[in-house]
Order: structure tokens, then C-alpha cells, then sequence
């Protein structure tokens, strides 16, 4: 089974949202994540980061309205230094998020409940994909507690570009052996290896139950990129399949 090493142990969660300012104030001022940076990609598209130590949180930010997912990623646990029980939230699009005393349930930063209809091939793609171990009721992958829960209505994820929890992104060292590892222990293809500028490379796939993962590469974490086809050149490609699915 090929093999990859994540070069930051949180499991980036990715949200999409056309409710911007809201959603920028309750995960600043509500959950508490500093604001980071903004990275504009369109005059109605940008992503805005928030600081989730040892990671990011990001929002896919749209002026533009969109309809809402389909997703497996139900919940959202995040660690909190003084809480004395957990709190039960919802962001302004409606997702449950969930503070909770640091070490709570195996919480130590973030932790990600998904819903999926076939438990064991999800766990098992998780162990053998990302080196998931049994953790407190739930699997650890680098610093992130992933809650696999049995789900007999979910369906695979609309495509990406909807409203709602849609992903989650791993950071690693090789995207290009990381993408091809996740594939050989049961992820489907969709989108292949892109560079954004000299910032990133970045793939995505769909696991088991047919939910979205983003793959990127930072060259501040890993050095230099290899040159590969750039985003710049496939915009159009990459915007059919955000929007449609289109596998390219």
C-alpha cells in the first residue's frame, strides 16, 4: 500500500458558504478562531482562513447564492482550554458545532463526525489510508478525532460547491504520493494535481462513502513545488467540476 506523511496533523475542515459575514463573525468571535487570511480568486469567490492550532478552518466564501449540500461531515468538535462541559452550537448555516474541554472524548483540537453507510469500509479506508488508530470511541488521524457513525440515508456529496460542512483537507509533503495512496486503499478519483502559483499544489477524492477530501501540498511546509499543469491554465475545468462534480 503506498504511503504518505502529513506534514500537519489536523484534518483541515472546508466549509462553503453565501452567508459570509456571518459566518466569518460566529467563527471568529463565537468559537473563537482568529482570523487569519483571505485568499481572493474571483470578484465573487474568496477563502477565508481562521486559525485551528495545529491547523486552518476554512471558509469558501460566495457572493453569489447556492443551494445546500449533501454531505456526510455532520458535526463539528472543537477543544476549548476552561470549558467545564461541552456546548452545543450551530453556525449560521446550520451546521452542529460542538465546543468541548480540551481532551474531551479524545478532542485535543478539532474532531469530525461523519455519517456513512458502510462503517467498515470507511474505517477501513481510514486506517489504511491514513494511518487512523483507535482513540477514545473514535479514530485518530494526526491530530484530528474522526467519529465514524452508521448512517443508512446518507448518499454520496453534491458537488462541492454547496452550502454547508463539504470536505475535509489533508496537508502533506508529496500531494502527487499522497493522492495515489488515498486512491489504492478505496477513495475514488476526481480531481487531479493542480499548482496554484508557487503557493500550493492541491487533488481532491471522494472516500468510501463518497464525501469530498481536498489534498494540498504548501511549499512552505514541503519546499520547493515540482512544476506540474497549473491552475491558471484549467480554471475552466476546475469551475465545472466545483460546480457539477466533473471529474477531470
Amino acid at each position: 500500500m503506498p504511503r504518505f506523511e502529513l506534514t500537519r496533523g489536523l484534518l483541515d475542515p472546508g466549509i462553503f458558504s453565501d452567508n459570509a459575514s456571518k459566518m466569518w463573525s460566529f467563527y471568529e468571535d463565537v468559537v473563537g478562531l482568529p482570523k487569519l487570511e483571505s485568499l481572493r480568486h474571483s470578484p465573487t469567490y474568496q477563502e477565508v482562513f481562521f486559525t485551528l492550532p495545529p491547523g486552518k478552518l476554512k471558509v469558501q466564501s460566495f457572493d453569489t447564492p447556492m443551494g445546500p449540500a449533501v454531505t456526510g461531515y455532520k458535526e463539528l468538535l472543537v477543544a476549548r482550554d476552561g470549558l467545564a462541559s461541552a456546548k452545543a452550537l450551530r453556525d449560521p448555516d446550520g451546521l452542529a458545532v460542538t465546543l468541548v474541554p480540551k481532551g474531551s472524548r479524545g478532542v485535543t483540537s478539532a474532531g469530525i463526525v461523519v455519517g456513512v453507510r458502510d462503517v467498515a469500509a470507511q474505517t477501513r479506508f481510514l486506517i489504511e489510508g491514513m494511518g487512523a488508530r483507535p482513540h477514545e470511541g473514535g479514530l485518530r488521524v494526526g491530530d484530528t478525532q474522526v467519529f465514524v457513525e452508521e448512517d443508512a440515508n446518507a448518499r454520496p456529496a453534491t458537488p462541492t460547491c454547496r452550502r454547508g460542512f463539504v470536505y475535509i483537507t489533508l496537508i502533506v509533503n508529496d500531494c502527487r504520493a499522497a493522492h495515489a495512496a488515498l486512491v489504492a486503499a478505496g477513495a475514488e478519483h476526481s480531481a487531479r494535481v493542480l499548482r496554484l502559483m508557487d503557493r500550493c499544489l492541491f487533488s481532491w477524492v471522494r472516500d468510501p462513502g463518497g464525501n469530498w477530501i481536498e489534498i494540498i501540498q504548501y511549499a512552505e511546509l514541503s519546499g520547493p513545488l515540482p512544476e506540474v499543469e497549473r491552475l491558471a491554465d484549467h480554471w475552466a475545468e476546475v469551475e465545472k467540476w466545483r460546480d457539477h462534480g466533473t471529474a477531470y
